[in-house]
């Protein structure tokens, strides 16, 4: 026994990968298929090999086992996407780059590759970038693993860093609410898409003119600027459940991903009990403070549900009941009235609140 135990043909064929010896990783792995036939790195790995050395056929076949492995991980969609994107076939990657964002929504690669797609996925482009060989900056690159030493490292950093962004963070919060929030250049709509804003056949559940489809895009990414996240999500339904072309649904669903969660104190267009239940896909997703009482309480260990009484905090009135999940246990007493910051959802075509926070007996319960 030397006392260091022996890499195995997987972590050697990681060294290989991230020294960009394609040719070698292939050669390790390929052999030990059965032996690592569950294992969703191999298959990744494997994959990826295969993608940078041009053999879409293998590369294909490895990510197809990896994803029976491993159903939503972002990078193999993202490699998934890259294999569709270098034949020409943009449909297919849009869809797989706005899959890995529902799983990752701040995944770089997929937000870039969009991007890209957007700006000059023109089939040209695209058969230059294969035949040249840059198609590859469109592959996932998995990050090397971070030594101990440097973790320690890293850590100290942070903390000498910490007190300095403290001291700007108030600073920072003032500054943002009287500036753009973010930059949606890459949301806005190209002469084609507003030449062509709605789809012609189908059964939607609202059908609205090019006008409105155009109107409501607008007002989406405007409240959106105003930080009106609700009123913005409104609009964004109203597309998504539209004959809105689906460019401009596309755009929509990456619109949502830079909507925040609201507190108590900085909601904004708060809708009551009676709206949201006389057109419930319209506020999918939108967040709520409404007052009332919590029955019929169940707990687990890291979860929270129960029946609210919606306006029956005086006892008097009761305008309905909604669920209420929560994934964390949190102390609420029944016989106290309570207000509820939540974010509408639906299941089984019923509403249904996820919970966010409490404000009870004056004190917040603060949940996830």
């Amino acid at each position: 026994m030397t006392g260091f135990m022996a890499q195995t043909v997987l972590e050697r064929a990681k060294k290989a990968f991230y020294r960009k010896r394609y040719n070698d990783v292939i050669t390790l792995l390929e052999p030990n298929v059965i032996q690592y036939r569950d294992n969703f790195q191999f298959y990744l790995f494997l994959g990826l090999a295969c993608l940078h050395t041009g053999d879409v056929g293998g590369a294909s076949s490895y990510f197809q086992r990896a994803r029976q492995i491993k159903l939503r991980d972002p990078d193999l969609l993202a490699a998934q996407a890259a294999l569709f994107l270098r034949r020409g076939d943009t449909h297919q990657a849009v869809e797989y780059y706005l899959e890995a964002l529902e799983y990752a929504p701040e995944h770089r690669l997929s937000k870039r590759s969009l991007d890209f797609i957007r700006k000059k996925g023109d089939d040209e482009t695209i058969s230059a970038l294969a035949e040249t060989g840059e198609i590859s900056r469109f592959y996932p690159r998995i990050p090397r693993p971070v030594s101990p030493v440097r973790i320690i490292a890293m850590l100290f950093l942070c903390a000498f860093l910490a007190a300095g962004a403290f001291v700007g963070l108030n600073w920072f919060e003032g500054k943002q609410k009287t500036g753009m929030r973010a930059d949606l250049s890459s949301l806005m709509l190209n002469s084609e898409e507003r030449s062509i804003a709605v789809e012609m056949g189908g059964s939607y559940r609202y059908i609205l003119t090019e006008k409105q489809v155009l109107e409501s895009y607008s007002l989406a990414r405007s409240y959106f600027q105003s930080y009106r996240d609700n009123a913005a999500q409104v609009e964004i339904n109203r597309i998504l459940s539209s004959n809105a072309s689906a460019g401009i649904r596309q755009k929509s669903r990456l619109l949502m991903e830079y909507l925040s969660e609201p507190g108590f104190n900085t909601i904004s267009d708060k809708y009551t009990y009676a709206e949201v239940t006389s057109d419930p896909p319209l506020y999918l997703d939108c967040w709520i403070v409404w007052k009332g009482m919590a029955t019929n309480i169940r707990t687990t260990s890291d979860t929270l549900d129960f029946d609210f009484l919606v306006g029956y905090d005086t006892r008097n009135t009761l305008e309905g009941i909604v669920p209420v999940h929560f994934d964390t246990v949190l102390a609420v007493d029944p016989d106290k009235p309570l207000e509820l910051l939540a974010r509408i959802a639906s299941e089984g075509g019923n509403l249904v609140l996820k919970g966010s926070s409490i404000f009870q007996s004056g004190q917040p319960l603060a949940g996830n």
